[in-house]
């Protein structure tokens, strides 16, 4: 069965869906909303669709055209109500991250689309790279014994400004919803504790928050930290998992093994898995036509977007906050 989708922000990120639909035979896209005439017209090119398909408001092409699922790929303030507004048709949703900037609303959509028994798959595509993958896997199996601790460091120089920056906590719901959502998945047990301090470099072009400085603590005593900016003179990304036999390190694509007394470290092949934007396809693909709960479900993303939100809090609040606790009330 080929699934029938609008498009909503076909330029930039938006861009990705209609390349890799253009080589599936399971997804037919029959409608492009945008707000910019330029945008459309390229999009419209590129999956030469008539002009009747095109929109400049969501709500005109869910009357129009008979469709099973919209996706959203619009500024991330506007996740929400477009979300809303598909699911409300009755409509399937495949959603960019962030899911949405709050974690209420976002548990807002995930219960209207239990309630209507509708499928919600959030793209976060980092935790399907095939570096991230290879060491999800070796960390599940214990191939270097159990995980202990770990650190994530990212410096880079992010020029202008985004969809966050007028936000209190640019990278935190610009890069950071990547990190803490490829932390969690690494780690595989609930988040207990977290601290951050989240700030603003004198030469961000940023409102606020441009790096972080922050700490989770899962289940089972694993501690992971954070250092991370896009407002900073270097470059590179770094993440060090320490286990009880070895260091395991992801340099970008590269995996490397790290062990005591060894010099030279390792690298590792990177198992062979599907591209992450065709497994998040796939996913969605069989999610809408099989009922099958993709891995990052919106229910599912809800622990991410929480993690987000509350390391802003523990940032204004100046304390450790426990996870549990947050998620509860923020969620009801």
């Amino acid at each position: 069965m080929a699934v029938r989708t609008i498009h909503i922000g076909v330029g930039g990120r938006g861009v990705w869906p209609l390349d890799a639909m253009a080589h599936r035979t399971d997804f037919q896209p029959v409608a492009l909303v945008d707000i910019r005439h330029d945008k459309l017209e390229a999009a419209r090119q590129r999956t030469g669709l008539g002009p009747q398909a095109c929109f400049h408001s969501l709500e005109e092409a869910l009357e129009a055209v008979p469709a099973d699922a919209v996706v959203v790929i619009t500024p991330p303030d506007f996740h929400a109500k477009h979300c809303h507004l598909a699911l409300q048709a009755g409509r399937h949703v495949l959603v960019e991250k962030p899911f949405t900037k709050d974690l209420g609303s976002a548990d807002a959509l995930v219960r209207l689309a239990a309630a209507a028994r509708l499928q919600l798959e959030v793209c976060q595509n980092r935790r399907f790279e095939p570096a991230c993958q290879t060491l999800r896997r070796l960390l599940a199996d214990g191939v270097y014994g159990k995980p202990r601790y770990g650190l994530l460091t990212t410096f880079g120089w992010r020029p202008g400004v985004h969809h966050s920056g007028t936000d209190r906590h640019s990278y935190l719901w610009e890069r950071g919803i990547h990190d803490l959502d490829t932390i969690a998945a690494l780690i595989g047990s609930a988040p207990q504790r977290l601290w951050a301090h989240s700030f603003n470099p004198p030469a961000s072009p940023y409102a606020g928050g441009a790096a972080l400085h922050g700490w989770v603590e899962f289940a089972g005593g694993v501690s992971f930290g954070l250092l991370c900016t896009f407002a900073a003179h270097g470059r590179g990304s770094r993440l060090h998992v320490e286990c009880d036999e070895a260091a395991l390190v992801l340099e970008g694509q590269r995996l490397l093994v790290h062990r005591r007394g060894v010099a030279a470290a390792e690298e590792l092949a990177l198992d062979s898995v599907r591209p992450a934007e065709e497994r998040l396809l796939d996913d969605f693909h069989q999610a809408v036509t099989g009922g099958v709960e993709p891995e990052s479900s919106g229910a599912r993303n809800l622990i991410t977007v929480a993690l987000v939100e509350a390391m802003g809090a523990a940032s204004d609040q100046g304390r450790v906050l426990d996870f549990a606790d947050y998620l509860r009330t923020r969620t009801g």
